[in-house]
């Protein structure tokens, strides 16, 4: 194999590249999409971290620095499919040297003595592999795979696989080849095939598994296609009992899931199917007490907010916001149902914003006696809070004034990209508009009188 490292690499700038701890070199000798990526293990799915396009002689390379001592992938294709994907454990200043055939890989070169025994037990697994997961191309069924996989299986619990001198490895790689032999299997169970088992066409590998051995802690999400093979394990006792397996509650989706963090994936993979956002609010109000971690909360931020803007159409109820007054106390958009509310959306540092103060000022003067609330948001970032604490006493500004801290939930719940924004709420907690006229133009108290006379 000819060792080269593309001037294409698609990774980092040169300071990184002369730093990198990292180097793969490879062939990649069967199809591709046009690019081989390098990912990383993140929750149980593949993150990508660099692209890399083969030249004429099918050569491609890496440089990286890792993050951490961890299992990473390089592979084609679909990014979360275990089709045409290899995994390799990697640490700071390792060289892998890899050639991938139309059917396996194998090492070639200086490697060091983690990926080696991972290169031993690719070739353990590999007629597994052919069959549970490259569906399209082995044609196989239950029928030859169940016992193959029994006798494999067999073979693992009698071989004594030797301790390489890196502790930290020896512990994962037993918890890899475990899930990687549970994916082969699901796999086998979920993909298209001639035939389908049974109940009692089940043979002792599935009748022994414990679900709850996988799910006590987030092994799952340390394995490349934890997030994939997890449904289809939770699914298996249901398989061999004559379950419903189109019952997706989340009550039984989450039966037999004994980790919390598991539990927020599950409430994860729900999310993209709700069509509302109270849908939304309701599942949250519930389970989101399960999204524990930093990343299970920034997925499902984008997912909220989609949601939400989606309700944020007139005639629709109002998407409630949450933030600190003056005094400190907690002031909520919903606080005010039974009058009629009109937000305004500022910064003490906006110039519009400002040039619209004496007629907000003057609009309130006018209908100080009327059932309208003003509740004035600014979206000031966090350092500025006094500024704008001292702006609002200097300014002698009416109504009620909250602090949003930076351009947060009311911003992108309700598509704010600029400011001054005034929106209009009737006395029922609906949208009357998320854009209305400002204070400076005649049509914004005519919008309000015209909602208090309903």
């Amino acid at each position: 194999m000819k060792k080269r490292y593309l001037p294409v690499i698609a990774l980092l700038c040169l300071p990184a590249l002369v730093k990198a701890q990292v180097t793969i070199s490879g062939e990649w000798l069967r199809q591709h999409d046009g690019n081989i990526h390098l990912y990383r293990v993140d929750h149980g799915r593949l993150e990508e971290i660099a692209t890399s396009r083969p030249d004429a002689d099918s050569a491609f390379g890496f440089y990286f620095r890792p993050e951490r001592e961890a299992f990473y992938v390089i592979g084609t294709g679909i990014r979360q499919s275990p089709v045409d994907k290899y995994c390799f454990y990697l640490r700071k200043q390792d060289q892998l040297n890899v050639r991938v055939t139309d059917t396996a890989y194998t090492l070639t070169g200086r490697n060091s003595k983690e990926n080696r025994a991972m290169e031993k037990w690719h070739q353990t697994i590999l007629p597994l592999e052919r069959k549970g997961i490259y569906f399209n191309e082995s044609r196989s069924t239950y029928v030859d795979f169940f016992p193959q996989l029994e006798s494999v299986h067999q073979q693992i619990q009698q071989t004594k696989f030797a301790a390489t001198g890196n502790q930290q490895f020896d512990s994962e790689f037993a918890l890899f080849r475990e899930m990687n032999l549970l994916n082969c299997a699901t796999d086998m169970l979920t993909t298209p095939r001639a035939a389908h088992p049974a109940k009692t066409d089940y043979t002792p590998y599935f009748r022994d598994l414990d679900v709850t051995h996988f799910t006590t802690d987030t092994r799952l999400l340390r394995y490349p296609f934890g997030i994939r093979i997890m449904g289809t394990l939770l699914s298996i006792p249901a398989r061999m009992n004559n379950g419903n397996l189109k019952d997706y509650s989340i009550a039984t989706r989450l039966k037999g899931i004994v980790n919390d963090t598991l539990k927020g994936e599950v409430v994860l993979q729900i999310m993209p199917g709700l069509k509302t956002y109270a849908a939304y609010t309701e599942l949250h109000k519930e389970y989101g007490k399960y999204l524990l971690t930093a990343d299970q909360q920034r997925r499902a931020r984008p997912i909220e907010i989609a949601l939400a803007q989606k309700a944020t159409v007139s005639g629709s109820p109002a998407v409630d916001f949450t933030y600190p007054d003056i005094d400190g106390k907690q002031v909520s958009l919903s606080d005010f149902k039974g009058k009629v509310v009109l937000v305004d959306v500022w910064a003490t540092w906006c110039s519009p914003c400002k040039e619209e103060i004496p007629h907000l000022k003057q609009l309130e003067e006018e209908m100080h006696d009327q059932d309208v609330t003003f509740l004035s948001v600014s979206v000031d970032e966090a350092k500025d809070h006094q500024k704008w604490k001292n702006f609002v006493k200097k300014e002698e500004l009416g109504g009620i004034q909250l602090f949003a801290s930076g351009w947060s939930d009311i911003t992108r719940i309700y598509n704010i990209n600029g400011i001054p924004r005034f929106m209009v709420f009737d006395r029922k907690g609906n949208i009357v508009s998320t854009d209305s006229p400002p204070p400076s133009s005649k049509e914004l108290k005519l919008l309000l009188e015209n909602e208090l006379k309903k």
